[in-house]
């Protein structure tokens, strides 16, 4: 899977996620961040123009693919604000308890190998009263449409490199402790081509109390 995974998918991944409705989103959900951010599974930076160096203090970002970070490379000398990357996974973040005021992470929970690790790492290094901000695609609401997403999720899983169709994010983050913001909305019609109708997006602001 080294070639695939490595150089083949994250290429596929940028061009599935470059989509004008994926890019909005990303932006108005980026858009929110403030002061000493850290964006876990940054990818190639398709986020990194959307960060508003007025209220944006610094961004660290945490990316555990090397072919995301090669592709990552040539977007970090424009960033906007002040950005480090740091080598790591969410699952074991390198830093310490109440390091930042937000926490962002666009389409990674659903190739995290343990959610709720990853969660309890994102409540650890947040500050008392900071923000969790997330855009996932979701297990439906739709029976019928859970049914198949069920189905596919092995084969999603080989071609996805360990990306799931059939995780309930939004609830995950509520068993996590946070405090969210007003429901999030799912949305049935996006960008994900052929799978669009099993990859209902959802986001979020969640507070740490």
């Amino acid at each position: 899977m080294g070639l695939y995974s490595e150089t083949i998918f994250p290429w596929l991944l940028d061009k599935a996620l470059g989509h004008p409705n994926i890019m909005r989103r990303r932006q108005a959900l980026v858009s929110q961040a403030t002061g000493e951010v850290l964006e876990i599974g940054f990818g190639s930076g398709a986020t990194l123009p959307f960060y508003d160096p007025a209220i944006v203090t610094s961004l660290t970002v945490v990316e555990p693919s090397e072919g995301m970070n090669r592709r990552a490379a040539a977007h970090l000398a424009g960033s906007p604000v002040p950005i480090k990357s740091v080598p790591g996974a969410g699952e074991r973040l390198p830093f310490a308890d109440a390091s930042f005021d937000t926490v962002v992470c666009c389409l990674t929970l659903c190739s995290v190998q343990d959610v709720g690790q990853v969660l309890a790492e994102v409540r650890r290094v947040l500050k008392t009263g900071g923000r969790f901000l997330f855009m996932e695609h979701v297990l439906s609401d739709d029976p019928e449409r859970q049914r198949w997403q069920q189905r596919l999720n092995p084969i999603q899983k080989v071609v996805g490199v360990g990306c799931n169709l059939n995780r309930p994010s939004a609830q995950l983050v509520r068993d996590a402790g946070f405090s969210l913001d007003p429901m999030p909305v799912q949305e049935e019609e996006y960008a994900f081509g052929a799978l669009k109708k099993l990859t209902p997006l959802v986001m979020g602001s969640a507070i740490k109390a």
